[in-house]
């Protein structure tokens, strides 16, 4: 009997420890949910490593025009548009920053969904010389770049574009110049003999000068006046699911870029804090002054972009848009400007 009392009592026993082990498990699952809460953002954005064309989402950020809409937003950086279309592609990111040449390359070539809301920016870029280079007149003008090697961010890039149009009005043949891919804060210090230029979007194209590393042969606002850069997009699906929260970004976007013109002195001061330029702030200013802010879409620069896309045999044959007005009607969406 007292034997059979112990047997029924260690069971008890071994109940109530488990109870508690179990208590102490869900408790401490809770506790740890509790400290380390799982906070999904209201929107991922992503946007082109340290490029001034983009200004507008970083003077939101340092204003709190974000938290002042109970907007929870996480940033992604990029090395260039192509990798960020990518990011679109691999669900990523939601909205992002970034130019219209990879936009619409991509989204004919791979069907990338994405839809064009707002301009960030026109101009912008330029093709920068080694100074050694044009001071001793070997390279003053586009077509003595014959032979040589020019780095761009990307093959799918505004900047590769530009390049293009830059030779071709020289006279030359795109296929006179080599590219080579690179990123644009490590151009200025690569440049050589045989690759003594590079073409990239502000700042880096002042601060190489700053440094007297390279010269402008020629501003991107002198290869096409007014061009059309870095655009505001959505994913099409994003658009879909949540308009609102693509309305309030779009409406902090345009808030950014008329505060940006309004008030260039303090928006100077942002950038040169965001691209840790405070030791060269003539540069940022240098580079503030060749980039013309601006919302509104540039729809027949864009339409532009496509028809020379098409001659330049950029894009697969069987991707081309039959309709090009109805596909940029689709592609171009500027109704949540329309209701800022």
């Amino acid at each position: 009997m007292a034997t059979q009392q112990r047997g029924q009592f260690k069971m008890e026993r071994d109940k109530a420890l488990a109870a508690t082990v179990v208590v102490i498990v869900v408790s401490s699952v809770a506790l740890v949910a509790f400290w380390y809460p799982t906070t999904l953002p209201d929107v991922r954005i992503g946007y082109l490593e340290k490029d001034l064309h983009q200004l507008a989402f970083r003077v939101a950020l340092v204003n709190g025009w974000f938290e002042e809409a109970n907007l929870t937003v996480e940033f992604k950086p990029y090395g260039n548009g192509a990798l960020e279309m990518d990011a679109f592609l691999g669900n990523e990111i939601d909205m992002g920053y970034l130019g219209a040449a990879p936009a619409l390359t991509k989204r004919i070539n791979q069907e990338i969904m994405i839809t064009i809301l707002a301009s960030a920016n026109l101009e912008g870029s330029a093709i920068m010389v080694r100074k050694i280079d044009y001071d001793s007149g070997a390279i003053t003008h586009v077509a003595n770049l014959t032979g040589k090697t020019v780095l761009i961010p990307g093959p799918s890039t505004v900047q590769a574009f530009l390049l293009r149009l830059a030779v071709n009005q020289s006279g030359l043949s795109y296929s006179d110049v080599s590219t080579k891919s690179s990123l644009p804060a490590l151009m200025a210090d690569s440049l050589s003999e045989s690759e003594p230029a590079f073409i990239a979007w502000e700042p880096f194209n002042a601060r190489a000068e700053y440094e007297n590393l390279a010269v402008p042969l020629i501003l991107s606002g002198d290869i096409w006046p007014r061009h059309p850069c870095c655009v505001l997009a959505s994913s099409n699906a994003f658009l879909n699911a949540r308009p609102d929260i693509v309305q309030k970004v779009v409406d902090i976007h345009v808030r950014a870029e008329e505060w940006i013109v309004n008030n260039p002195t303090e928006a100077i001061s942002i950038a040169a804090t965001w691209l840790e330029m405070e030791d060269a702030v003539s540069a940022v200013e240098t580079a503030f002054n060749r980039i013309i802010y601006d919302y509104n879409v540039n729809r027949t620069g864009i339409q532009m972009y496509l028809d020379y896309l098409i001659d330049q045999e950029q894009l697969l044959p069987d991707k081309i848009p039959t309709d090009i007005s109805g596909f940029l009607e689709g592609f171009i969406n500027t109704t949540l400007l329309a209701n800022t």
